[in-house]
């Protein structure tokens, strides 16, 4: 399969850029499409061993990713919109040993490079205070601590 490359002005450094390049790179064996070429397959200790240890950034895929944990990869994918396909998990092609896991995004096509700019990362959600401790309009610290102690 030959490398397909990034399309132009899409910023190389982005995780769906990254994620791209290791997909389409006929030297990375631990991602690769699937049959329909509209989502990925991933087997886990290969990926481990080829791209999140030290040892093996320096192979196939040097530096692809700052996560050197695989649930910190399963992070990443999340937040760019990859969800796991449920109840899929074997062989990425007949005879094939490895459990290959398989995630999917809508703008992850390998016949539509151009979906790639859609890609967004998710903020994370901001945690809010409960709305008792917030204070309100005309709120005043000597307000209460005149109420409160019957002083001032």
């Amino acid at each position: 399969m030959e490398e397909l490359p990034l399309p132009a002005g899409l910023n190389a450094r982005t995780f769906p850029a990254k994620l791209w390049r290791l997909v389409n790179s006929p030297r990375v064996r631990s991602v690769r499409w699937d049959s329909l070429q509209q989502g990925l397959l991933i087997e886990r200790s290969l990926l481990e061993r080829e791209l999140l240890s030290p040892a093996g950034a320096r192979g196939a895929a040097p530096l692809a990713f700052r996560a050197t944990r695989f649930a910190s990869f399963v992070r990443q994918l999340n937040r760019y919109g990859f969800h796991k396909v449920p109840g899929w998990q074997g062989a990425a092609v007949p005879g094939d040993a490895g459990a290959w896991l398989h995630y999917r995004s809508p703008r992850f096509r390998r016949d539509r490079p151009d979906l790639l700019f859609r890609i967004k990362r998710r903020s994370g959600v901001k945690k809010q205070r409960p709305a008792s401790l917030v204070p309100g309009p005309g709120f005043c610290l000597t307000r209460v601590f005149s109420v409160s102690s019957g002083a001032f």
